[in-house]
C-alpha cells in the first residue's frame, strides 16, 4: 500500500510536466500558434505572386499600348520593323516575370490546386521557349513576328491572367 503511494506521488509531477510540454508544443507548433512550414512557405510563394504580378502587369500595359500603336502604323511603314522589335522586348520582360511565377510555382507544387498541378510544367516550357524564340535564340511552331516583314499577331497574350487562381486556398495561408 505504502509503495502504491509512492508511485503515485512520483507520478504525478512526470503528469504534470507531461502536460505543460504539451500545452507548449500545441501553442508553438500546433492550430493555435506559428504556422506550418508549407503554410508559411506557400505564403512566401503567394508574395511572389503578388510581387512579379504588379511588375508583370505594368509592363504588360505598356507591351498592349505598343501593340495598339502598332495597329494604327500603315502596312507600307518602314517604321513597322523596329515597332515589332520593341514590342518584342516588352513581351519578353513580361514573360520574363510570367516564368518566374510558374518556375515558384513548379518549385512548390504543394502549394497549387491539385487541378491545376499538371499544367505547371507545361507553362514553364511553354514561356521558357517563347522567350527564346522572341529572343531569336530558338525556333518555335507558328510565327508570332517578324521584325523583317514588320508583322505582330495582334492578338498575342491579348489577355492578363493573374496566378493566385493556381494557388490553394488554406486556413493556414489566410493566417498568415
Amino acid at each position: 500500500m505504502k509503495i502504491r503511494r509512492i508511485v503515485l506521488w512520483a507520478l504525478v509531477p512526470i503528469a504534470s510536466l507531461l502536460s505543460i510540454a504539451a500545452l507548449w508544443a500545441t501553442f508553438h507548433y500546433g492550430p493555435f500558434g506559428k504556422p506550418s512550414q508549407s503554410a508559411i512557405r506557400c505564403a512566401e510563394v503567394r508574395e511572389l505572386i503578388l510581387d512579379e504580378e504588379v511588375a508583370g502587369k505594368a509592363q504588360w500595359n505598356v507591351y498592349r499600348q505598343q501593340v495598339e500603336e502598332f495597329k494604327t502604323l500603315p502596312a507600307n511603314s518602314p517604321n513597322r520593323g523596329m515597332a515589332v522589335s520593341e514590342i518584342s522586348l516588352s513581351v519578353i520582360d513580361v514573360l520574363g516575370h510570367d516564368l518566374t511565377i510558374y518556375q515558384a510555382l513548379e518549385e512548390n507544387i504543394g502549394c497549387v490546386k491539385m487541378d491545376r498541378r499538371e499544367d505547371v510544367s507545361g507553362l514553364v516550357t511553354e514561356t521558357a521557349s517563347t522567350i527564346n524564340y522572341l529572343n531569336g535564340s530558338e525556333p518555335i511552331n507558328g510565327i508570332f513576328f517578324n521584325p523583317g516583314l514588320g508583322s505582330w499577331n495582334f492578338d498575342f497574350y491579348s489577355q492578363y491572367a493573374s496566378a493566385i487562381e493556381f494557388l490553394k486556398v488554406t486556413a493556414d495561408a489566410s493566417s498568415i
